[in-house]
């Protein structure tokens, strides 16, 4: 198949520190190629692949927000719009599975090629796709009707597995609010764990006001800032903790934690539930109790059962086949329309 792939115009695909999404593009691009695929990706400058890339100008990941948080977050997509228009009516293909935002061509341009749409995000009141593809059950359940859902692939070969975790628990996220640092901070104190935060400043308010107190007032809580990669953190960490205040729809860094045998102890939010087996490859938690019984007890988890896991689930090879097959049913002219849902984006 000729496939042409759009990433999210707001970092190099792959990344280069944070970009969860980048990261699954990439690794989804490269399976594809090794499958025999014709795939061209768009992307922003700096971005690369085994098949072909289109750098979108007029990008400036350096400069990009870290994602979309809100309205102010959203950089247009009309230069992704004319780097695509311009390329595809030289270079036609047979479908396009689309990553952006806003899908600006597949939906001023609906009947020009078959096209797939995957999100990566809960969505907005009155969100309205064609050929929608969420990341996991609970985020396919957001939709009216629910549309097919595929669970995120790596390539399991980059993550390196280690058995001993002589580390303490990591905490890799974004430094906001809706990730709930302090709430991981907190926890950690009171079940006398030594703690890493890991993550880029989107907050820079909460980092100020509320993370760099705690640091200065808990020795055991180390901040290393933004990571370039998370294996070599992951590989030795007891854990990996998440604390999600909204609808994390499939965090990618459980998938690359439990590769490496790691552990996750994690609030059951969004698709997290699809991730952790409770008491087996981690710790599903309802309340901040929950969390810090479940820091106490994380030597009990077995890492070989954490990689196992990871490979009967998500290997990047289980991915592509799945997007295969829905690239086939919108070629035969297949099409199917979903509303999202009302929901309550918060923990409660």
């Amino acid at each position: 198949m000729r496939i042409a792939i759009v990433s999210i115009p707001y970092k190099p695909t792959p990344p280069r520190g944070y970009g969860g999404i980048e990261r699954v593009v990439y690794e989804l691009v490269e399976e594809l190629v090794r499958r025999g695929h014709d795939v061209t990706l768009f992307a922003t400058p700096g971005s690369y692949c085994s098949g072909r890339t289109v750098e979108v100008p007029d990008y400036d990941p350096s400069k990009a927000p870290s994602g979309i948080t809100g309205g102010m977050s959203w950089i247009s997509e009309e230069p992704l719009y004319r780097s695509m228009k311009e390329y595809l009516s030289d270079n036609p293909v047979d479908v396009i599975h689309d990553w952006s935002f806003e899908n600006t061509f597949v939906r001023r341009h609906p009947e020009t090629f078959p096209f797939l749409i995957s999100t990566c995000i809960p969505p907005p009141p009155d969100y309205e796709r064609v050929n929608l593809v969420a990341a996991s059950r609970a985020h396919s359940r957001l939709f009216d009707p629910p549309v097919p859902y595929v669970h995120y692939g790596i390539n399991l070969g980059s993550y390196p597995f280690s058995p001993n975790k002589p580390e303490p628990i990591i905490h890799i996220a974004k430094i906001a609010p809706y990730k709930g640092q302090h709430i991981a901070v907190l926890a950690a104190f009171l079940a006398r764990k030594p703690l890493t935060v890991a993550g880029n400043v989107e907050s820079t308010r909460y980092f100020n006001w509320v993370m760099k107190p705690l640091f200065r007032l808990i020795p055991s809580v180390k901040y290393i800032g933004e990571i370039p990669g998370t294996a070599q953190f992951l590989k030795g960490a007891c854990a990996l903790v998440q604390t999600p205040r909204w609808f994390d729809v499939l965090p990618l860094v459980i998938i690359e934690s439990l590769a490496c045998g790691t552990p996750v102890i994690a609030f059951e939010q969004g698709g997290i539930s699809e991730q952790i087996i409770d008491g087996v490859n981690g710790y599903l938690c309802h309340c901040f109790a929950d969390l810090v019984r479940a820091m106490k007890n994380v030597n009990k988890l077995n890492p070989c059962a954490c990689r196992e896991v990871a490979e009967k689930r998500f290997h990047v090879r289980r991915m592509a086949e799945e997007y295969e097959a829905l690239y086939a049913r919108v070629i035969k002219g297949e099409k199917w329309f979903a509303r999202s849902v009302n929901f309550r984006n918060s923990l409660s």
